[in-house]
């Protein structure tokens, strides 16, 4: 008896390649990482707004009479927080909209803080809380006498003295001490004053601080000022000093000015990434 010859087998479908990836799918990946990564740009600006909020304003700050700066900036990230990731969150349905909210944001974002880091400065000298407007509001003469009597107030130099009372006078001359405390506690170093505490100084030559106004021969300062202006006297020191005006001044713009960095990297980081989303978006949609 013959054998029956065996059937051909059917060919089986080749399986599909799992790592296969369309367009469509590469796109999705790409959206999706970029929403991961403005989300997490985002949570900075919330964390800088909320603590902008939450703080005090820096020492005597308040008498320059500033506009609610540090609450309109703090309200201003919070809103720049929730617009992004509404933007993120909805893509498609507020892609219009949402996006030219948040350029607009944006964009007001980076010019404030490219105002408050000093960039133009004669432009920028009308924005609060800019370079210029801080100078000019520290050289108004009521508004320095008023911040003087806040700093005598707060004491700063008595916290000074008490801290270094124990010191040497080269160890005070080694010590860390803020712009204020160095601006207003004692008198420059180019007066040559012998040190006794930190806020009394003889002048060169002499037994006790009487003769301390003396210290400053104009033929050798002739434009130095704050030689003539100290005074041992615990309520005037150094406070009309220009060396004070200018530490005070240092501390408020070096504050205002860290604030503006933060904004320009972030809103630069945001606008990168938001554009990127929105152009890939855009292009997705005319491909349809």
């Amino acid at each position: 008896m013959a054998s029956e010859a065996p059937a051909p087998k059917e060919a089986l479908p080749s399986p599909s390649n799992p790592h296969h990836c369309t367009p469509s799918d590469k796109m999705k990946r790409i959206l999706g990482l970029l929403a991961i990564l403005a989300y997490f740009l985002s949570l900075p600006v919330l964390g800088f707004g909320i603590w902008l909020l939450a703080t005090r304003e820096y020492e005597c700050e308040d008498l320059l009479r500033m506009p609610a700066m540090r609450i309109g900036i703090g309200i201003a990230l919070l809103f720049l927080f929730v617009i992004s990731n509404v933007v993120v969150y909805y893509g498609r349905r507020v892609l219009i909209p949402g996006n030219s909210i948040l350029s607009i944001a944006l964009v007001v974002m980076l010019t404030v803080g490219l105002s408050l880091v000093g960039t133009y400065k004669m432009e920028a000298r009308g924005v609060p809380a800019s370079p210029m407007w801080l100078r000019e509001r520290v050289a108004t003469g009521d508004i320095w006498n008023n911040i003087k009597a806040c700093l005598y107030g707060n004491g700063i130099c008595a916290e000074l003295t008490y801290r270094t009372i124990q010191l040497t006078s080269y160890d005070f001359s080694m010590a860390k001490l803020s712009d204020i405390e160095a601006g207003c506690c004692k008198p420059p170093d180019i007066c040559g004053m012998v040190y006794v505490n930190a806020t009394y100084w003889n002048a060169a030559g002499s037994k006790d601080g009487r003769e301390s106004r003396s210290i400053a021969d104009p033929s050798v300062f002739p434009s130095f000022e704050d030689c003539h202006i100290w005074s041992n006297e615990f309520n005037e020191l150094c406070y009309d000093c220009y060396s004070c005006k200018m530490g005070f001044l240092k501390a408020i713009t070096s504050r205002w000015r860290n604030t503006g960095a933060f904004l320009i990297v972030m809103s630069v980081l945001l606008v990168a990434v938001h554009s990127v989303r929105f152009i890939i978006i855009m292009t997705a949609e005319r491909h349809k």
